[in-house]
């Protein structure tokens, strides 16, 4: 039982009342069949809304589990029409409609009715403004609006003040950042930026309309959270689910969580038996049933490829089958089941497998890094260290001109890049082959983002045991630290089925105590996580010979930190799959970004 966890929100906080809010939401109008969507999970849960049992009886949703505090957008809807409430407040999505929005507030915030009866001196209205004084919070507003002196002005001041914005170049994108730090209170802002005496805006942030005929940008700045008692890594459960559909014992696929399910597609099976199914696995039923009648065209079978999650999509890149080794780009959005090739401009990537694909969203960037290539004839194979930068807004490649002499990996590929903050953690992987043998690394590198994506080399400085050598491992972020999971070693029967934990604060790696069903050691799985980001969900994968499923039976492995129930992670009511927007353009570069 998940018995540390509170049922409202996930979280530990055993010696606070938990501070999430139930969340209901009312649609007022005409309608037959209304079902709310939010950006609580990126629009793709429906809850359908029933008729309240008290009057005036309009038609109401609420949110199961409740919403965490903060800002959340919502939007309806109604009979196949996409609407929203014109009465309650609005945000412009860049879509040419609006979406409404919410403030969760947490229970115990001492809130001041401003109605005409309340006593403006109060000492309700002195605690909250106290309280409130005391919650500022920092705020990084940022642009990539490319002007060499910029200005912020906002609302926080009632737009008296213009504040200078440094300046960035950011060598790894070839693009510059404009950004400023603010202290402000919870609330919501509105804010233009100032280029030459011009007010203008940024389209590629959240907008809503102001009284010229124009449209600001829009900031929410949310309340501090809880303290929680801190997560405990010493002890890790594994649950075993047996999925409802057979699926062919397969490795080197991808996993890719979005709203409630996740999206597994390609891979290989026996032999050169390359895959370009693409299943969805529910969480809750252990369900996998295959998407059909999907739109555009489909990706070549392929495995060892790239699956990274944006908003609802999914974007694919690369990968290899017995044929070639693609350098191609798929966009696969779940909303509308439509596939999307690109064929991106700029300084590419050389064609390469086992590479690794992160995606930086601050940046709205994705980095490519390492890989290895092997000609048809076996004559040429090389390694690499060298990094990629995809700008998700222009949908440019460009290439990391790294100093000769500076700091850097030794070039490897089937290693592993996850991102935990503004850093990118790159562990081991393989080099070039040297006969029947094959190098394989044990050294932790991080490219450090905050500082102009430079690389560090943490291995001589951590402590306790690192993991082995090893490649085709998982690395996964779960709860702010990194875990290493399987892989297989320098020879080709050395599969691995250990897990590792590196806690970045302190760089110190241990083995937590594993308890529950442990999977048979693999390489080259899939896995992605679910919810709170503290469960990993693995399915796949390769032992020697033998590729999973085994025992001809397929199944689901869950990685948490408390011994599991399902009663206890999913108790949201009955949902729906979200229609297609019928507004939605499938232009290459409004796909990605919007």
């Amino acid at each position: 039982m998940l018995s540390n966890y509170c049922k409202q929100c996930g979280n530990r906080h055993e010696d606070q009342e938990c501070a999430v809010n139930s969340t209901v939401i009312e649609w007022k109008y005409e309608g037959n069949l209304v079902t709310l969507y939010g950006s609580w999970s990126h629009f793709q849960v429906g809850y359908p809304m029933v008729k309240s049992k008290q009057p005036p009886y309009f038609l109401q949703a609420e949110i199961n589990p409740p919403l965490p505090p903060g800002y959340h957008q919502y939007k309806f809807n109604v009979d196949g029409v996409w609407k929203h409430d014109p009465n309650a407040d609005v945000i412009y999505n860049n879509f040419g409609t609006y979406n409404n929005w919410v403030e969760v507030v947490p229970r115990k915030l001492i809130q001041v009715d401003s109605s005409d009866d309340q006593e403006p001196n109060s000492d309700e209205d002195v605690q909250f403004r106290q309280n409130y004084k005391q919650d500022l919070m920092k705020v990084k507003v940022r642009t990539y609006l490319d002007w060499n002196e910029m200005f912020v002005m906002g609302s926080w001041d009632e737009w008296k003040q213009p504040i200078k914005l440094n300046r960035k170049f950011l060598g790894f994108a070839k693009k510059y950042i404009n950004y400023a730090y603010l202290h402000l209170a919870p609330g919501s802002y509105q804010y233009k930026f100032l280029i030459a005496g011009q007010y203008v805006y940024d389209e590629t942030l959240p907008t809503t309309d102001n009284n010229f005929q124009s449209k600001n940008n829009i900031l929410h700045v949310n309340r501090k959270q809880l303290h929680y008692h801190p997560q405990n890594y010493d002890n890790v459960y594994f649950t075993q689910y047996q999925i409802q559909k057979k699926y062919e014992r397969i490795h080197g696929l991808t996993m890719t969580g979005i709203g409630n399910e996740f999206y597994i597609f390609g891979g290989r099976g026996t032999g050169h038996n390359f895959k370009n199914d693409l299943h969805i696995l529910n969480p809750r039923t252990k369900e996998l049933r295959v998407v059909e009648d999907t739109k555009g065209p489909i990706p070549d079978p392929r495995a060892f490829h790239n699956a990274i999650k944006y908003g609802n999509k999914i974007i694919y890149y690369g990968g290899l089958n017995s044929d070639k080794v693609f350098d191609d780009y798929y966009v696969y959005n779940t909303t509308s089941k439509t596939w999307i090739q690109s064929k991106p401009k700029g300084q590419l990537p050389s064609p390469r497998e086992k590479a690794s694909l992160t995606l930086l969203s601050n940046y709205q960037s994705l980095i490519y890094f390492g890989g290895y290539y092997c000609s048809h004839d076996l004559e040429v194979q090389k390694t690499y260290n060298d990094i990629y930068c995809l700008d998700l807004t222009t949908m440019m490649w460009t290439h990391y001109d790294l100093d000769e002499h500076a700091l850097k990996p030794p070039p490897r590929s089937a290693h592993s890049a996850t991102q935990i903050k503004d850093k990118l953690y790159i562990f081991g992987g393989q080099s070039l082959p040297e006969g029947h043998y094959t190098p394989n690394f044990n050294d932790l590198w991080i490219l450090d983002f905050s500082k102009e994506a430079s690389w560090a080399n943490l291995t001589p400085v951590m402590k306790g045991e690192p993991p082995s050598s090893r490649h085709g491992h998982l690395g996964s972020a779960l709860a702010g630290h990194l875990f290493i999971y399987g892989g297989r070693g320098e020879h080709s029967s050395d599969i691995l089925g250990d897990l590792y934990h590196f806690n970045p604060e302190t760089l110190v790696w241990t083995k937590p105590k594993i308890h529950g069903t442990i999977p048979i050691p693999r390489c080259y799985c899939a896995a992605d996580t679910m919810g709170s980001g503290n469960e990993l969900w693995i399915i796949g994968g390769h032992k020697g010979n033998m590729i999973f499923n085994q025992q001809n039976q397929t199944h689901v492995y869950v990685m948490s930190f408390e011994e599991r129930d399902d009663d206890d992670i999913f108790s949201s009511p009955k949902v729906v799959s979200r229609k297609p927007e019928p507004e939605f353009t499938m232009d290459i570069i409004k796909a990605i970004t919007k």
